[in-house]
């Protein structure tokens, strides 16, 4: 890729000299189109995209002519990013933009729609992102240089951006268009800055639909890349302003690889004004945690700090959402903000999901809210190129979004009509709804909606209707409305019945909503739930493997989906699935009874003793008789596992587990009689003989019961029998246990034998006799030997 190339590409972080004045206009944010013959021949195509090929093929030797049809379309991609991602747009008239009138045969916002999903009312100017974006797809089918395929990318995630919800096709789209990209990264070797760049926005792009292990992998190609190094540590430190102690706090050091070239933020950011970090004015809390020692903390050139921001952003993505995950991630912001150059995109970023993290926090709800609107009042007026730089690496959404979280801060402080009314300014429906009914005017958000229902109608807006109504009614009429092609209108519907628990009825309607965009993770869930609550097995085992490829870290997904594949008799399939459950959550103790139990019908012998012990440390307890039975019968029998080897291998585990058990539940006869079975010395198994007998005893109420009688004389039986082999096998340095327990069960077996006779029952004439007969010949032995 030729120097002057690369500078296409608008990063916006470096000093430009060159002679080209296309890229000399990209570069100082002189993005209106002169050359209006260009613009009327691409707009007389219809942006067709095959007609629009033809357009380009016929300028195919002409070099001057294709970089001006670049030039407009990345001019008009770089304008439709700078108006949304501004607080503050300046006015924009399209048809002055173009320098020709906008057909009026195009509906841009029309055919921007995938998948049913409509673009957000909030989206400014959506005519230059489908100008943008079909002229950019048709470069790439004329030719798929790194270049042209890297801006359709960047159209295309701005295109899922604008929508409402994520779509199936553009996902399609993204995956094509990225394999491409991964397989021009070669032509890029020389610029090692640009391949940081380009995995970043990859991984953006997977962020944007929840796919964790693909951002992984980019985000440690880009570290690698980069050559950072960020470690979490565990360092002294206060928080508070009156701690006289310092206690453990986690803390990011940071190494940057010194044999890896790099622009220092200085450099390449040194004159963007960065929006201000608040201080935290609280009573107790410090503004920073004030830490013992010194954090080794390298200073962060700006493509590192996107790094770090991703990293941030990756583990908000895969990680539970707990107190934890916030200790964690604190450090990293922490690290970002303290930079003193960087992106601008980069520290808006981080200052909005600092806000987020605080909205849960009194002490600091307060500052989260006041940053916010500092973010979204800001009129210091940084420039188009400082606010678009390295914006589609940072993942930041659109301005009207920063706005939209400060009436959610509001809302959380309860100032609900200052939320309700930059709700309304926003055209946000749904919050509208929320608001409406907190201040138990539920009645007047119905009000709202058909207002805006008799100035416009929308798909959505009937859906928002039948939900504030609760009228069925409204769920038809946007099915109608949409000529029965949303699948938001399917959605509501099946959403109102489920809710309802009329699960029967809203499968049919939840079937439908994803045959029309297969991407709503949502509706998998509820399929798969109301699919299993009515015994539909196949249904609800196609919605949850749908739902775990789509957000693969639920444990809930996996946990249900195992225990519909136990309902199909699929029981190994169970297995795997309880395995990636337990990935994604390792302290549920119902899921780790679900583990041992399908473990157990598998053969997973070794990860049944490892639930027992889990479920120990997590209830402390485990009684489940039925389970260490058939444990303990697999070990005896030697059964073979689900790996083919031996169970008897795992005969010291078994007795470890016990032992545990044991430690807990000291009076449960049954277990005392397992791990009898299991222990290795006729004299151990005596001695836990001796225990299970004392268990059924303690109560003295066993006699009165014949089935407890039968239980008992059985295990006197067993206790004289093993005691009586433990003295006649013991060496001379046991003989005086062995002598000892055998005494102790010749006591015991006189005793039953006492009440037992009794009571009289006719159920134990037999085996009593059986006992006694022992009983005679242990005493007879007993005499011969003392």
């Amino acid at each position: 890729m030729l120097p002057d190339t690369i500078l296409y590409l608008c990063n916006y972080d470096e000093q430009v000299n060159t002679s080209n004045e296309n890229i000399t206009k990209l570069w100082s944010g002189e993005w209106s189109l002169k050359d209006t013959d260009i613009c009327k021949e691409l707009l007389a195509s219809g942006l067709e995209t095959d007609t629009l090929k033809d357009v380009i093929k016929k300028y195919q030797s002409d070099k001057a002519s294709l970089e001006q049809i670049l030039f407009a379309s990345a001019s008009s991609f770089l304008t439709f990013c700078d108006r949304n991602w501004n607080t503050h747009p300046a006015e924009l008239d399209i048809n002055n933009f173009f320098g020709v009138e906008w057909p009026k045969e195009i509906d841009a916002s029309l055919n921007l729609q995938r998948d049913s999903e409509p673009l957000y009312v909030n989206i400014l100017h959506p005519e230059l992102l489908y100008f943008s974006t079909q002229v950019f797809s048709a470069l790439c089918s004329v030719d798929q240089s790194l270049l042209h395929l890297w801006w359709y990318f960047r159209s295309k995630v701005a295109h899922q951006r604008a929508l409402e919800d994520t779509s199936a096709t553009l996902y399609s789209d993204l995956e094509i268009i990225i394999a491409k990209l991964t397989n021009l990264l070669h032509t890029i070797q020389d610029k090692p800055r640009l391949q940081i760049l380009l995995c970043m926005e990859i991984a953006q792009a997977y962020l944007m639909y929840g796919r964790v292990q693909r951002v992984e992998e980019y985000l440690t190609r880009a570290r690698d890349l980069a050559g950072l190094k960020l470690e979490l540590k565990g360092i002294l430190g206060k928080r508070t302003k009156f701690q006289q102690n310092s206690l453990p706090q986690l803390a990011l050091s940071s190494k940057l690889d010194s044999a890896v070239e790099r622009p220092s933020a200085e450099e390449s950011h040194g004159n963007t004004e960065l929006p201000p970090d608040l201080e935290l004015q609280d009573d107790v809390r410090l503004n920073k945690i004030e830490y013992a020692e010194k954090i080794s903390q390298a200073e962060l050139p700006s493509l590192e700090q996107v790094l770090c921001l991703l990293t941030i952003q990756y583990l908000l993505k895969s990680q539970p959402k707990d107190a934890i995950l916030n200790e964690e991630i604190q450090p990293y912001i922490e690290t970002v903000l303290t930079q003193k150059k960087g992106a601008w995109s980069t520290r808006v970023a981080a200052l909005l999901i600092r806000c987020k993290l605080e909205a849960n926090h009194k002490r600091t709800v307060e500052r989260a809210m006041l940053q916010c609107e500092t973010i979204v009042n800001d009129k210091t007026g940084a420039s188009s190129t400082t606010r678009l730089s390295y914006l589609w690496a940072t993942g930041l959404h659109p301005a009207w979004m920063w706005r939209q979280q400060l009436a959610d801060l509001y809302l959380s402080l309860g100032l609900v009509k200052a939320a309700l009314e930059d709700y309304q300014k926003l055209q946000l429906w749904e919050d509208v709804i929320v608001c409406y009914t907190m201040l138990q005017l539920r009645h007047k958000a119905a009000e709202v909606i058909q207002q805006q229902i008799d100035i416009n109608p929308t798909v959505k807006l009937y859906c928002l209707l039948g939900d504030a109504t609760d009228d069925v009614k409204c769920f038809e009429k946007a099915w109608e409305f949409s000529n029965h092609k949303s699948s938001r209108a399917q959605r509501h519907w099946g959403n109102f019945l489920f809710d309802h628990k009329k699960y029967e009825e809203c499968i049919p309607h939840y079937e439908l909503s994803v045959e029309i965009n297969s991407i709503q993770e949502s509706v998998w869930l509820r399929l798969g739930y109301a699919a299993l609550m009515t015994e539909q097995w196949e249904t609800s085992a196609k919605a949850y493997r749908r739902y775990t490829y789509l957000q693969p870290n639920t444990f809930e997904a996996w946990n249900n989906l195992a225990k519909v594949y136990v309902q199909q008799g699929d029981k190994n399939r169970a297995y795997r699935a309880l395995m990636e459950a337990l990935r994604f959550n390792y302290d549920n103790w119902k899921l780790w009874e679900n583990v041992i139990n399908v473990s157990m019908n598998t053969g997973h012998f070794e990860d049944v003793i490892r639930g027992c012990h889990r479920l120990l440390d997590l209830q402390q307890k485990f009684e489940d008789i039925e389970v260490l039975s058939l444990l303990v019968k697999a070990i005896a029998e030697d059964t073979k596992d689900a790996d083919g080897n031996g169970a008897a291998r795992l005969r010291k585990r078994v007795l470890e587990l016990f032992g545990r058990i044991t430690s807990v539940h000291q009076n449960k006869p049954e277990i005392w009689q397992l791990y009898s079975d299991l222990s290795p010395t006729y004299l151990l198994r005596a001695q836990r003989l001796l225990k299970a007998y004392r268990g059924y005893t303690q109560n003295g109420n066993w006699p009165n019961n014949v089935e407890t009688c039968n239980q008992v004389i059985y295990l006197a039986q067993g206790l004289l029998e093993q005691s009586l082999k433990a003295r006649q096998e013991a060496e001379d340095k046991d003989i005086l246990q062995a002598n000892s327990q055998l005494s102790s069960a010749r006591l015991t077996g006189q005793a039953v034998i006492r009440a037992v006779e009794k009571q009289d029952w006719p159920e134990t004439k037999s085996s009593l006799e059986d006992l006694k007969n022992l009983f005679s010949d242990v005493t007879e032995y007993m005499k011969s030997v003392m």
